[in-house]
Order: C-alpha cells, then sequence, then structure tokens
C-alpha cells in the first residue's frame, strides 16, 4: 500500500473549510487527506521534534495548519500527527469505534481554548562591582555570599510567584496540564484549557504577575487535552 488517508482531526459533522476532505458518520466528522505514505515512515516517537523545511517537517506543519484552520470555526479534537489508515470504509470504522469517546471530549472542550504559560525570573540588572584588586579577601567573600544569598532568595521568591500564578490562572480555567522540570527553568510551564468567556479574566492574571517574565501562547487547538487513545486494526500510526 503506497498510498492511504492521513488523519488530522475528529469534529461534528458541518460544512467543510476549503480544501478539508472530511469523512462524516452519525454525526461526527473525520478530517483526512489522501497522502504518499513513504515520507510518513520517518516519524520517529516524538513527530513534533521534526523541524528544518525536510518532507517530515512539511507535514507536520501541514497536520497543524489543518487543525487549526479547523479550530477557527469549530469544536476540534486534534490526532496524532502520522495517524493513517487504509481507505475511506477505515475512517467510517474508526468514527463508529470512538464515537462515544469523540463526542465526550467533544462535548467538554466546546467553547474553549488552550493557552500555555511559561514563567522565568526576570534577568536580573548586575551592578558594577570595584576592581577585585581593591578589595580585601574578608570583603571579596562577603561580597560573594551576599550574591550567593540573593540568587537563593530570588529562586525562592520566583518559585513561590510561579506557583501562585499557576494557582491563580488554575481559577479560570476548566483543565491544566503542568509539566516538571527537574532544572526549575521555566519555573512554570503549563497548559490551561479556558472557556472563551473566562479569558479576560484569564489574562487579567497573567498581567498581575509580572514579577516573573511570563510568555504566554495561543489560543490553540486543545492538543494537550486529549486523551483519545486510538487502537483500531484501521489506525496505523506512522
Amino acid at each position: 500500500m503506497t498510498r492511504g488517508l492521513c488523519a488530522y482531526a475528529i469534529t461534528r459533522e458541518h460544512t467543510p473549510e476549503p480544501d478539508v476532505r472530511l469523512v462524516t458518520h452519525a454525526g461526527l466528522a473525520l478530517a483526512v487527506a489522501e497522502v504518499d505514505l513513504a515520507p510518513f515512515a520517518a516519524v520517529g516517537p516524538n513527530p513534533g521534534d521534526a523541524g528544518g523545511d525536510g518532507p517530515l517537517a512539511v507535514l507536520t506543519r501541514r497536520h497543524d495548519a489543518v487543525v487549526r484552520t479547523m479550530f477557527e470555526r469549530t469544536t476540534v479534537l486534534p490526532l496524532r500527527f502520522g495517524t493513517l489508515l487504509r481507505d475511506e470504509p477505515a475512517a467510517v470504522r474508526l468514527l463508529t469505534e470512538y464515537h462515544e469517546e469523540a463526542a465526550t471530549f467533544l462535548d467538554r472542550v466546546a467553547d474553549h481554548r488552550e493557552w500555555g504559560v511559561r514563567a522565568r525570573l526576570p534577568r536580573p540588572d548586575t551592578p558594577a562591582e570595584p576592581p577585585a584588586e581593591d578589595l580585601s579577601a574578608e570583603k571579596l567573600l562577603a561580597m560573594r555570599r551576599d550574591r550567593l544569598a540573593a540568587a537563593a532568595r530570588t529562586r525562592r521568591d520566583g518559585s513561590t510567584g510561579a506557583a501562585a500564578l499557576h494557582e491563580a490562572l488554575s481559577q479560570h480555567a476548566a483543565e491544566t496540564v503542568h509539566w516538571e522540570r527537574k532544572s526549575g527553568i521555566p519555573l512554570l510551564d503549563a497548559a490551561y484549557l479556558v472557556r472563551v468567556e473566562d479569558e479576560p479574566r484569564f489574562h487579567a492574571e497573567v498581567e498581575a504577575h509580572r514579577e516573573l517574565e511570563v510568555e504566554v501562547t495561543g489560543p490553540l487547538p486543545p492538543y494537550s487535552f486529549v486523551r483519545l487513545e486510538l487502537d483500531s486494526e484501521a489506525v496505523a500510526h506512522a
């Protein structure tokens, strides 16, 4: 088999966007495109790592573009990049097999959008220091102790601030995903599923925590909140 269908997302049945093909069944729709399967053979366990301008990177960007185009008009359940189907009957079987789970997910994320938030310590201003030759060994040691103590206080305060920010943002989110970083950098790396009507309050909390350097991305399709694991004979992840 050299050609098949690449599946992008599940959604409710609707008038399709330009250049998006929908396979429909029982009120649900699967966005697909007929593709050459050979380039997908390079998809590894972390397809999101694909970069550059190679065939795999182009396919990854295409996948994201299709999902985002649909997301601008309707609720979507994004599927993993490299979800391949043999043919249209296989797409119908997928919609049949996962109808209840997919419908539940779509109900859960309707009128919600994903926002990513990363928080770091702001870059400190480095004060000018007198030449080391002008200081005694005792004063040099004292300065170093003071710098270490100040850095420790900053990290401690930053961690407290990041925890407070996450708690505040979570109050305005239906669900959250918080990624732990062993190095503690960034202090906060999380995704929030936020109802559209709650977004002004969500962003107000970001503005209220400007003691941190905060980066916000979105709105995004609910990539981080998909819990639909496809395990069907019709599906073959590349």
